[in-house]
């Protein structure tokens, strides 16, 4: 099914559904009806809890009012709205199931989670940042939601390094719009000293495995290994991820030759 939506030169909402797969041909009969631009139009999809809105022709401002309008009309099923490529825009109702994180469930999180410090600390970055995100702008606040639900998800999994990156990406989006104590700058380079001291922590142990496997490689070779993966830890200890990460690309290479 095909709608259009505007307001008429009255201000009045103008709804208009008809069956088809071409929305834009509702542009002319609701000009013809009264209707100005900006106009919104496209196709929908009901299913059993929830109508999906797909807008071709996309305006913030009129998605607000087709908002305004549903909700005095009283549905009964959730109404989302998404950009032809399939980006969630906007919801009439709060988002139910997985894609919504309470504050229960990051409480659980940070009580079950384990994974060492790097864990605790990116469920306090995230417990921080979570009740701002009610304060951003209604599409930004929803796919803010769906961000932290899927960090919540990379954290029970134990993927840290792409859980960092996304509670970073998350700090930035609210520092842009002002919602965090702190400035974006500042935000930034935390985001930043977190990335580098989990690398250097995932450099760490690179390293002690590596030291493991060159323990028990036979001949001549096991010291000069071990002296190369001495020179890695020094590399570690002085900050210098990219050299460090060099030389046990060798220290591997050489094993893997040895074997």
């Amino acid at each position: 099914m095909c709608f259009g939506y505007c307001l008429d030169n009255k201000n009045d909402p103008l709804l208009m559904i008809e069956p088809g797969k071409k929305p834009e041909s509702l542009r002319a009969p609701m000009k013809k009806a009264g209707g100005s631009p900006p106009m919104i139009w496209g196709t929908y999809i009901v299913r059993s809890d929830q109508m999906e809105m797909i807008c071709e022709k996309v305006s913030a401002k009129v998605i607000t009012q087709l908002k305004k309008f549903l909700r005095k009309n009283n549905p009964k099923v959730n109404v989302l709205f998404y950009d032809k490529g399939g980006n969630l825009l906007d919801s009439l109702k709060p988002e139910k199931s997985d894609a919504v994180v309470s504050d229960e469930n990051l409480s659980d999180l940070g009580k079950s989670s384990d994974g060492g410090k790097a864990n605790k600390e990116l469920v306090q970055r995230l417990k921080k940042i979570h009740p701002r995100i009610s304060l951003a702008p209604g599409p930004l606040e929803l796919k803010l939601k769906r961000a932290v639900a899927k960090t919540v998800k990379l954290l029970n999994s134990g993927k840290l390094q792409e859980a960092e990156t996304l509670i970073s990406t998350i700090e930035m989006a609210l520092a842009k719009i002002g919602k965090t104590v702190e400035s974006e700058k500042r935000t930034q380079d935390r985001a930043q000293d977190s990335r580098a001291q989990m690398s250097l922590g995932a450099g760490v142990k690179r390293a002690q495995a590596l030291r493991a496997n060159v323990a028990r490689t036979p001949g001549s070779a096991r010291d000069k290994l071990d002296r190369a993966v001495h020179k890695a830890a020094r590399l570690l200890k002085s900050r210098d991820l990219n050299g460090a990460n060099k030389m046990m690309d060798r220290i591997e290479k050489a094993l893997t030759s040895i074997s």
